[in-house]
């Protein structure tokens, strides 16, 4: 079937490499999700648009996306240079793939903050950068036709907290009668679940390279491996463990775990504990950073399993990407994972646990003095969840011994992805966005006129607005000029070429313009701005640019009355 959107031209994508690499030596979820939003564009549209800081970062998206475009399909592929986001209007506007837009709502404002929307969606929230990035929001340039997607309700409620929290400290200081923040739908992650498709050759062919046997009980896990930053391991071995003895008819029980390790400590963590904790599991460990390894161990499995308790996880692809592969999966009853998997339909939710309201504040605390960095901040939280480990060997247990029900949840995960899930579902949810964003910018745009005078935002001001004090004098029209005789006897192009001169000659004016203003101080004794006007054609702005330029070299000086 063919999925291509010919009519609706999404949103121009900021890209940067960063938010779309899976070939480093570490992927984070941000980047995998990145990564399948440009695949799936590319996949689903004609129209590729994408807002760009340099020739560099074009190369290296062309090569990139070549080898995700069929013979028989044409791709506009539309760049907008950075120093001119209006033309994003085109698009509806730019997306961002963070939460952080304040800064491009900033640059918007110098265009007028009606000219068109910027999205972005949320990842992790726990990084002091992105609460930073969010509680930038509160005080930014953003609209109510800019939007924050947000891949689950407790993200909304993340983020609401935040700035709230924001604009509570802020109101002693100031009144603030109309707050202004941007949309934030909940839109989860997609995937292509046409990649989850495998034959059963393929599944036979990979357990049998990992020495698994046909009747032994697989687990999975997919993502990265770490105890402090993503979830700890010990509750999934402590609850394999105490079903693994129970195991009968000469089955073993495996897990795999596909992913990468950060460093040597933490690989000897997960290794060690594991020997000693659940000595009765075969442990499996494949590189996640190979795609293709990802792929063997979701064919290999049986079961899918992902204990998160980590405050870093905010929505859980690789629950869906179980699903999609048609397992079962067992997975802590935590965030983004509320949303995604339906407890005994397409799986079991365990059980999960914190501690209150105020008892990390201990932990908050130290990482604002930097007493601890990023990784201790969330290592240290992750020892204030629990999975209730009961739970979980319970409902392990059953999956282990019911086959039919691990085949029925299968299928059931299976269905959820293809209905709610899929990239084209995904980007359908973008387009009725972009849509109601762009209703909401033509018909709330006049309530907001006092903010549309397009401007520079507060902290990138004219320099000679803010430092207007610092002069003896600021040019004028009353101001006379003269040419200052065998001062500088060098040219305007030699002078240009002066190392101390050249970096800012984008700054200055042209050669041509400067020349034209010279010639005509050949020519006349005294020039003022009316009178180089009117023989140049220049207009007020550039001609002060080349006065100021002639004065500050040499060529010229201001005529001075007696009494002055």
């Amino acid at each position: 079937m063919n999925t291509i959107d010919n009519d609706f031209k999404y949103w121009s994508l900021f890209y940067e490499e960063d938010g779309y690499n899976i070939t480093g030596d570490r992927i984070m979820g941000r980047q995998a999700a990145g990564w399948s939003y440009l695949k799936a564009l590319v996949k689903n549209s004609n129209d590729l648009s994408v807002y760009l800081k340099t020739q560099n970062q074009k190369e290296s998206l062309i090569k990139k996306i070549r080898p995700l475009i069929s013979d028989n399909k044409e791709l506009n592929f539309n760049t907008i240079p950075y120093n001119s986001p209006n033309l994003s209007k085109e698009y509806g506007g730019i997306f961002y793939p963070g939460p952080g837009i304040a800064e491009f709502a900033n640059h918007r404002s110098y265009f007028g903050h009606d000219n068109y929307s910027i999205v972005g969606i949320t990842h992790t929230t726990a990084s002091h950068k992105v609460m930073s990035d969010i509680s930038n929001l509160a005080f930014s340039d953003v609209m109510p036709w800019d939007a924050i997607i947000c891949t689950s309700q407790s993200v909304v409620d993340t983020v609401q907290k935040i700035l709230n929290h924001k604009y509570e400290k802020i109101s002693h200081k100031i009144s603030v009668d109309n707050i202004i923040y941007p949309k934030m739908p909940v839109i989860p992650l997609g995937l292509d679940k046409d990649e989850f498709n495998f034959s059963d050759e393929y599944k036979s062919n990979t357990r049998e390279e990992l020495n698994i046997n046909k009747n032994d009980i697989v687990l999975v896990y997919v993502g990265r491996l770490s105890f402090h930053a993503k979830a700890h391991h010990l509750p999934m071995y402590l609850a394999a463990e105490e079903c693994a003895k129970n195991l009968k008819n000469n089955q073993n029980l495996h897990i795999i775990q596909t992913g990468w390790f950060a460093n040597d400590f933490v690989r000897d963590a997960f290794v060690s504990e594991g020997k000693e904790i659940c000595p009765s599991v075969k442990l499996h460990f494949l590189d996640g950073k190979n795609q293709n390894n990802k792929y063997k161990t979701l064919a290999a499995g049986d079961i899918f399993v992902s204990l998160s308790d980590n405050i870093q996880e905010t929505f859980g692809l690789t629950p869906l990407e179980g699903m999609a592969s048609g397992l079962p999966v067992l997975v802590s009853d935590w965030n983004g994972y509320k949303s995604t998997v339906r407890n005994n339909n397409d799986g079991f939710r365990v059980r999960t646990y914190s501690v209150n309201d105020g008892y990390g504040e201990d932990i908050a605390f130290s990482h604002m003095m930097d007493l601890i960095n990023y990784d201790n901040y969330v290592g240290m939280s992750v020892q204030r969840v629990a999975i209730d480990v009961k739970d979980c060997i319970d409902k392990l247990n059953i999956l282990i011994n019911d086959k039919d029900l691990r085949k029925k949840f299968g299928n059931s995960g299976r269905a959820r992805v293809e209905e709610n899930f899929d990239w084209p579902k995904i980007l359908s949810q973008y387009k009725d966005l972009s849509k109601e964003l762009n209703q909401i910018r033509e018909v709330e745009k006049e309530n907001y006129l006092r903010f549309c005078n397009p401007s520079l935002p507060s902290d990138k001001l004219d320099p000679f607005y803010l430092f207007s004090s610092y002069p003896s004098e600021i040019l004028n029209s009353k101001h006379i000029f003269t040419k200052l005789n065998g001062v500088n006897s060098k040219s305007i192009e030699d002078i240009l070429m002066y190392s101390s001169i050249n970096y800012s000659k984008n700054f200055i004016s042209s050669d041509i313009d400067i020349k034209a203003i010279l010639e005509l101080f050949e020519q006349y004794d005294n020039l003022n701005l009316e009178k180089i006007n009117s023989l140049s054609n220049l207009n007020e702005e550039k001609i002060y640019k080349i006065l100021i330029f002639l004065l500050k070299y040499g060529y010229v000086t201001i005529v001075r009355k007696e009494n002055e």
